[in-house]
């Protein structure tokens, strides 16, 4: 009898494993269709929750699963990303109170040296990856020749004591730039 039994619990294990849901999936399933359709379980699941969150040990505990999530798992720390952007961008369109907390906040932040130091380096990062990704563009390449070819002939003319001539040359060079940029862009 009892052999039987455990040989019973094996075939269903690999039923499991072998089917195309497993038994999480399935109770999950079905915890869902009750959640919608028995609104007493539905209110019983929301109070059992609200008395766990008070609990700070069960809060420390989600909390850290969350943190490690994040680090394992790029899709889910890319999804939560944007709905924090979201939730942001909602808020300071609708809360008042909210914008100028941030508004504080950051004030506060900026007057921290090592803040404003971590900053200036997230700044030069990401102007390095920009200029890495701009330099592999080439109508941006060919803008950059021409730019600096301009600039040259710029530099010359204004040595000249005539600010009239120097500016009216800035103006033709900055033209010609401008079109041969838009030109590039076209092709």
């Amino acid at each position: 009898m009892h052999q039987a039994t455990r040989d019973n619990q094996t075939n269903q294990a690999k039923v499991n494993v072998d089917g195309s849901s497993s038994l999480a999936e399935r109770k999950n399933e079905r915890q869902r269709e009750r959640y919608q359709t028995d609104p007493a379980y539905a209110e019983r699941q929301r109070e059992r929750q609200r008395e766990l969150r008070k609990d700070p040990a069960y809060v420390e505990r989600q909390r850290e699963r969350r943190r490690k999530r994040y680090r394992t798992d790029p899709a889910y720390a890319e999804r939560e990303r944007e709905r924090k952007r979201k939730r942001r961008r909602e808020r300071y369109q609708t809360d008042p109170a909210y914008v100028e907390r941030e508004r504080e906040r950051q004030r506060e932040l900026r007057k921290d040296p090592a803040y404003a130091e971590r900053e200036r380096e997230r700044q030069r990062e990401r102007q390095r990856e920009r200029q890495r990704v701009l330099r592999k563009d080439p109508a941006y390449a060919e803008g950059q020749k021409i730019y600096k070819k301009t600039c040259q002939r710029i530099q010359i003319p204004i040595q000249t004591s005539n600010k009239e001539e120097a500016k009216e040359q800035a103006v033709i060079a900055r033209e010609q730039y401008l079109q041969s940029v838009n030109s590039v862009k076209l092709r």
